[in-house]
């Protein structure tokens, strides 16, 4: 009895341990490029950061092989079709048919801001709470509450559009997301909030394809 027992955990540990590697294997066969634009006034440089982090972050949620930026370029240049604003049917299929690619994925950054605020009760609070000190202690720390009362927050939002290798549109998303850390007027970062956008956009695709 008990050999049968054992016998029996044994076959479904073996089968939970196929079934795993064959949806590994699915899901690595998968194939997406992955293409990120700027419809906002984003820097060169923050948008090549969100542009790698993008293609790191679509292989880690979704498990599928990411093209590499090289193979991007590549395409586009053989098939003389660049995204841009728009691109036209034929130059999805295009380049899908030269990456070898089954779903090609548009992240377009279609807000990049920074914004300043002023919150006068943080200010109130901190002068308040130093009331009792000396007026020359008041002096010195009444322009820290200041600084205290000012807000800074980062706010983007990604418009994220995925497409069949023949040009169809499969799903399509919205995403805005703030950053706004403690001490936000040093910490916070349009780039930290970009790839908080991304994450949410990716997670959404992972989910619907």
């Amino acid at each position: 009895m008990l050999k049968q027992r054992h016998c029996c955990t044994v076959v479904v540990l073996v089968g939970m341990i196929v079934l795993l590697a064959a949806t590994n294997c699915l899901a690595q066969s998968q194939k997406i490029a992955v293409f990120v634009q700027s419809a906002a006034a984003v820097p060169t440089g923050d948008l090549e950061l969100i542009t790698n982090y993008a293609a790191q972050k679509c292989a880690i949620i979704t498990g599928a092989n990411v093209c590499s930026q090289g193979e991007l370029m590549h395409a586009q240049r053989v098939t003389n079709t660049y995204v841009g604003n728009s691109i036209t049917v034929e130059g999805m299929r295009n380049l899908a048919s030269a990456l070898g690619a089954d779903h090609l994925v548009m992240l377009r950054v279609v807000r990049w801001e920074n914004q300043l605020s002023y919150k006068p009760e943080r200010s109130l609070l901190l002068l308040g709470a130093t009331s009792f000190l000396d007026t020359s202690l008041q002096i010195l720390i009444s322009p820290l509450g200041l600084l205290l009362g000012i807000e800074k927050e980062a706010t983007v939002a990604v418009f994220a559009t995925v497409f069949s290798p023949q040009g169809d549109v499969e799903f399509t998303t919205t995403v805005t997301y703030d950053d706004r850390p403690l001490f936000s007027l040093l910490t916070a970062d349009p780039v930290e909030a970009a790839k908080g956008a991304i994450d949410s956009a990716l997670y959404q695709l992972a989910v619907a394809l």
